[in-house]
């Protein structure tokens, strides 16, 4: 094999640049002060740069405006730094991608040689499956104590529902102490809700699958959902778009899901509005079979930034009296039946929570059931 030749200044510069441009990380290479020297395309790519000039830029400038930060770009000043960070998908949808930064200082005998370069890689899928198996660890953790607790309190309240039962019956002819007994029956009712939560959340969750028709689901809980939000001087809409929605699932799950989704409407809007329950199905392509969607929509204080990889989590809240796990169970049920929520969000302008579950057409269902008579 011939011996490769650096006759020149240009030959070793233009092999520098080819091995640059051949790793398969992104390269940012700067001098002492963070003065960009070159930029590899993998950088361009993974930081959506574009046909962006680079000139007269520092490495510092680039991803403080990059990523918006400031104060978390020191722990890349210091040799052998690293730094995870968000970015927008290049396609420009709503994908984010991680990116892990990571600083290696320049080694050389000669002095007059110095500087760093900072090496990026795509870490997405693994960034997630951390995420994901850290959310695992935390459910563990709390099964036990939300078992013990929902033990200890089942039996009393379900007497306390029974008595605040009879007892709005009997005042039926005192509208004010019946209005009176109404809520305390209601606030029982939210009471049982909460212990049902604890009750899905410290166990593994095995549904009880059977054909369903979401839309006769939907309207049931609709009506629970209905007559909490008038007591709060909240209106709910229905935005049902589909005669039968059949899908296979465990109907107490499933409704308890929707009563989670919808109280967290509520809450959202404490000084009263309007939010608005949905249904529709969505056909098959390429990526999935067909669809059951179901839409919550407030109008409510909306989810910061920081907050919306955090609402999944078991006693996660913002609200100070909630104990935030209405939309961790409602994960986990959505997640019991194959399925997934999506939520979008912006501060002040209210939330839109997005439940994805795969559809089972009745035709199927009694094909299915004609094969295993």
């Amino acid at each position: 094999m011939a011996q490769v030749s650096f006759d020149t200044p240009e030959h070793l510069q233009e092999f520098f640049f080819a091995m640059i441009e051949s790793l398969p990380g992104g390269i940012l290479l700067a001098d002492r002060q963070g003065n960009l020297l070159a930029v590899n395309q993998r950088a361009t790519q993974l930081l959506g740069l574009g046909g962006a000039s680079l000139q007269n830029k520092t490495c510092w400038g680039l991803l403080s405006q990059k990523f918006g930060l400031t104060h978390e770009l020191a722990a890349l000043r210091l040799s052998g730094g690293r730094l995870l960070c968000e970015v927008q998908a290049s396609n420009g949808g709503a994908e984010k991608r991680c990116i892990l930064i990571s600083r290696n200082d320049l080694q050389s005998p000669f002095l007059h040689v110095a500087g760093f370069f900072l090496s990026l890689e795509d870490v997405t899928f693994p960034a997630l499956m951390e995420m994901h198996l850290d959310r695992s660890k935390r459910f563990a953790a709390m099964q036990e104590m939300a078992e013990a607790m929902s033990q200890e309190l089942k039996n009393p309240l379900g007497s306390l529902e029974l008595y605040a039962s009879i007892l709005k019956r009997e005042l039926a002819a005192d509208p004010d102490n019946e209005r009176v007994a109404a809520r305390m029956l209601g606030a029982v009712r939210t009471m049982h809700h909460l212990l049902d939560n604890f009750v899905t959340f410290s166990g593994v969750l095995h549904p009880q699958m059977q054909e369903l028709d979401m839309v006769a689901v939907l309207k049931k809980s609709m009506e629970t959902l209905r007559e909490m939000a008038g007591e709060h001087g909240i209106l709910m809409e229905s935005r049902i778009e589909a005669d039968q929605a059949y899908l296979l699932g465990d109907q107490a799950l499933l409704g308890q899901l929707l009563l989670n989704l919808g109280l967290n409407a509520m809450e959202s809007m404490p000084k009263g509005g309007t939010f608005s329950l949905g249904l529709r199905t969505l056909p098959p392509d390429r990526e999935h079979g067909a669809l059951v969607e179901i839409r919550v929509q407030d109008f409510g204080a909306g989810i910061a930034p920081e907050n919306l990889q955090k609402i999944f989590d078991p006693f996660f809240s913002t609200k100070g009296r909630n104990r935030g796990l209405g939309l961790a169970i409602s994960h986990a049920i959505a997640e019991a039946h194959h399925g997934l929520i999506e939520v979008e969000s912006e501060s002040g302008r209210g939330a839109t929570f997005r439940v994805l579950l795969p559809s089972e057409s009745g035709a199927a269902a009694e094909i299915s059931r004609g094969k295993d008579v």
